[in-house]
């Protein structure tokens, strides 16, 4: 069957990399996001499918809540992608694609509560800048399988009014697997303290996505239900396994960390001026670990790695900010929403910088800060400097024109 042809037309959900996850949680903290918004809830069901060949995870809304356009009903709903995003142990993103005359395309991405990226668009005339199309591109899917459901993938379904069920069961049906036992074993998990953060989205947006499939899935990667699944038994997953796992996944992402710092720091670029230093960092504005060394308000008794200790007498009691390139103007917000270029050549204003003129807008960096973007001809880059203050033209040129 020709899944394009018999695809909505207007479709969106919550898509997340299938990790161990309470399925009721999910649930019950998307339901008392919808009821303190004093949305019927009464018929909704939450629908979550795995994506046969992939790790990958979808969930979607079905009732009289969502209502005849599901794409504008998770347009208008990106605080789901929040909500969700504290139940998932990795980011989650909400999406939404309607097609056709008012075609609009659109992704949020959340983890541990906070928005960290978003792109949205309604007109593209060259074709070349579809949000979700591109995102599942890097997900290594099609735009067909999230209309459809991850057809031929395992799924669940649970009520939002009432969210009940055996979450290990649940999770194994999901993975592809009968139904097991481990009641008690849930039961002590739920009694740890949150996991760690999921691993630096150094590598890009989908950096958490890039996960291998839970135990078996490759060998059920074909199965349309879980009823048809081969292995006999459930694995065993116990909290002492888990902890295991989840500390080796955080000394794996330190290890990450530690290794990256490492590497933007050979490779420094700096300014001095009257209120500090402004060093060039080559690594993206998402590598908020790095960055964030970076930014000091008053220097003291040392200097972040990769800057000449010679510079700690005349640095201290002075700032050090940094500037790095931003490819997508979501990255930033303003006016606590992802910035859009719209947006940009409506409040951007003309700055020079040593005799060339470049448009400069104050914008808040998630995790970083207020500072100034700055545009020239397609090239973005983020100073963690306002406006009116002093900006290293030369510096900033040389990356505007790299």
């Amino acid at each position: 069957m020709d899944t394009l042809s018999t695809a909505p037309t207007s479709h969106g959900g919550l898509i997340f990399p299938l990790d161990m996850f309470r399925p009721t949680v999910l649930a019950s903290v998307i339901a008392e996001l919808l009821l303190g918004k004093v949305r019927n809830i009464l018929d909704a069901t939450l629908e979550i499918s795995r994506h046969p060949t992939s790790p990958l995870a979808l969930a979607r809304i079905h009732g009289s809540v969502v209502g005849d356009d599901p794409a504008e009903f998770w347009r208008t709903n990106p605080d789901i992608a929040l909500a969700a995003s504290q139940a998932v142990p990795r980011q989650c993103f909400v999406y939404y694609v309607r097609t056709g005359q008012n075609r609009r395309e659109g992704f949020l991405v959340a983890q541990r509560g906070q928005a960290l990226a978003a792109d949205d668009s309604d007109r593209d005339a060259s074709g070349q800048h579809w949000p979700v199309t591109r995102l599942v591109d890097q997900l290594r899917i099609s735009v067909s399988d999230l209309a459809n459901g991850f057809p031929g993938g395992p799924r669940i379904e649970l009520s939002l009014m009432e969210p009940s069920g055996n979450d290990q069961n649940l999770l194994m049906a999901l993975i592809g697997q009968p139904p097991g036992e481990g009641d008690e074993e849930m039961d002590e998990m739920a009694e740890e303290s949150p996991p760690p953060p999921p691993p630096s989205r150094g590598g890009g947006l989908t950096q958490g996505f890039s996960a291998p499939p839970p135990p078996s899935s490759a060998s059920s990667a074909g199965a349309p239900a879980p009823s048809r699944a081969a292995p006999a038994k459930a694995p065993q997953i116990s909290a002492a396994d888990d902890a295991k796992r989840r500390a080796s996944e955080r000394a794996a992402e330190l290890q990450e960390l530690q290794q990256r710092s490492e590497n933007a720091a050979k490779s420094l670029r700096f300014v001095e001026d009257e209120r500090g230093l402004v060093v060039l960092v080559p690594v993206e504005l998402a590598e908020t670990e790095v960055l964030s060394q970076y930014i000091v308000p008053q220097v003291e008794s040392s200097l972040p790695d990769g800057l000449p200790p010679s510079l700690l007498k005349t640095l201290t009691g002075r700032a050090i900010d940094f500037a790095v390139k931003v490819e997508f103007f979501s990255e930033v917000f303003v006016d606590a929403q992802p910035l859009n270029r719209p947006k940009f050549e409506e409040r951007a204003r003309e700055l020079e910088l040593a005799g060339t003129k470049v448009k400069a807008l104050e914008v808040l960096a998630p995790r970083l800060g207020v500072g100034t973007l700055l545009r020239l001809g397609t090239t973005n880059v983020f100073v963690s400097r306002r406006p009116d203050a002093p900006l290293p033209a030369e510096l900033l040129l040389s990356l505007l024109k790299s």
